[in-house]
């Protein structure tokens, strides 16, 4: 699990369904990102927590083992930690989701070339075998259990966020870890060690 220093991390889920599952040869991967495009999650420094402003590590420590849900922002602290929005219910998540979804709005334009899946890949920095999924929540298929080592989503103008989660569905999701495609869109994300190869089901809405 991630680590706690005004970090923490994630859960919680969702429903829907759409698109296809498919395992592709690394070969067929799109390129990999520039360097500088590449982030590793590993722990967080939390902004908000529920959409309250967090104004020290006590206040994050009380309410860290309740965070369900962790929106991270490939921003950083003077420590390394990325920026994060904690959220400990699907509640305060979708009341927050609603008021960004207004924000953004007609702000992103479809265009020929944006990719409409996010791409999840066995090996950091989109290495290895992939997959890709359109709109909706998942359970991973037996063989890409606890496979997955980075991501890379899809354009805003298609869906929001990608979400990734501890568990399935029917073990009640645990933590999970949620990347806004208007902030990752053309970036990579690889999930360090304490969440390497641990992930069971994904959602993307």
């Amino acid at each position: 699990m991630f680590k706690t220093k005004l970090k923490k991390a994630l859960g919680v889920g969702i429903v829907a369904v759409t698109c296809l599952l498919t395992a592709l040869p690394a070969s067929a991967a799109p390129a990999s990102d520039a360097k500088s495009n590449n982030f590793t999650v590993k722990s967080f420094h939390y902004l908000t927590v529920d959409g309250k402003d967090v104004s020290s590590p006590g206040q994050v420590n009380n309410k860290s083992n309740n965070i369900k849900v962790t929106m991270v922002l490939p921003k950083q602290d003077n420590n390394g930690d990325l920026l994060a929005y904690g959220f400990t219910s699907n509640v305060t998540l979708e009341a927050f989701i609603a008021k960004d979804k207004q924000r953004l709005q007609n702000k992103f334009q479809p265009t020929a070339s944006d990719p409409c899946c996010t791409y999840f890949y066995e090996d950091q920095n989109k290495g290895g075998q992939y997959f890709y999924w359109r709109y909706g929540y998942t359970n991973l298929p037996s063989e890409w259990i606890n496979r997955i080592s980075s991501i890379s989503t899809a354009s805003p103008s298609y869906s929001y966020s990608t979400t990734l989660w501890e568990h399935t569905s029917t073990q009640g999701y645990g933590s999970g870890v949620l990347f806004r495609h208007s902030d990752w869109y053309g970036k990579t994300v690889n999930m360090a060690s304490n969440w390497d190869n641990k992930i069971s089901a994904i959602e993307i809405k």
